[in-house]
């Protein structure tokens, strides 16, 4: 085997050590810059699918911006369109309200029925059921009035023709009672 070399001398032997040192160096080199590369495209491809997350959050952040702001503009146009437009009063608009909120506010005062029938345009009925709502819970007073003078106006029967009416035969009983019915 060393019939090429037929005596080696030591500085041919530190020469082919340093060769083989130098290779094995270069080998180890080799496979950890391999490594560092594949480990650094690994990261490298992580950090690209986490950019296009970002950028497809992005992407949708400013499709939501678009609409909001789109949202927001034409309510602005409503807004000014309606401001331009002349504002109807709320009595032209809803004038059966007024009409409640008036009698309401007169039954809270105390006033008759019949004012509000004739003031607020509703019914007689409703005139009754709205003082008899709002008129004990404002004015507790005012209510025991009115329920006073309604006690004391007589009770208006409607006309009718009638037949002249005799005259209650003097028997010295109340007029009204049952006995002078049956006798």
């Amino acid at each position: 085997m060393f019939e090429i070399l037929p005596n080696p001398s030591l500085e041919t032997l530190l020469i082919a050590g340093r060769a083989v040192a130098l290779i094995g160096a270069f080998w180890v080199f080799a496979v950890a810059f391999s490594r560092w590369r594949r480990s650094d495209e690994r990261e490298s491809q992580a950090l690209r699918a986490q950019l296009e997350r970002a950028f497809g959050e992005m992407r949708s952040l400013h499709e939501t911006v678009t609409i909001m702001s789109a949202r927001i503009e034409a309510m602005s146009e409503r807004a000014e369109s309606e401001s331009r437009r002349p504002q109807m009063p709320a009595v032209v608009a809803n004038p059966q309200a007024r009409g409640y909120d008036l009698a309401m506010r007169m039954a809270k005062n105390g006033s008759a029925p019949e004012e509000m029938v004739a003031n607020c345009g509703i019914t007689r009925h409703e005139a009754e059921l709205l003082t008899r709502l709002h008129a004990a819970k404002a004015q507790p007073e005012v209510a025991a009035w009115n329920a006073r003078q309604q006690e004391r106006q007589p009770v208006q029967q409607p006309q009718v023709a009638e037949a002249p009416q005799q005259q209650p035969q003097a028997t010295g009983r109340k007029r009204g009672s049952l006995l002078s019915v049956v006798g």
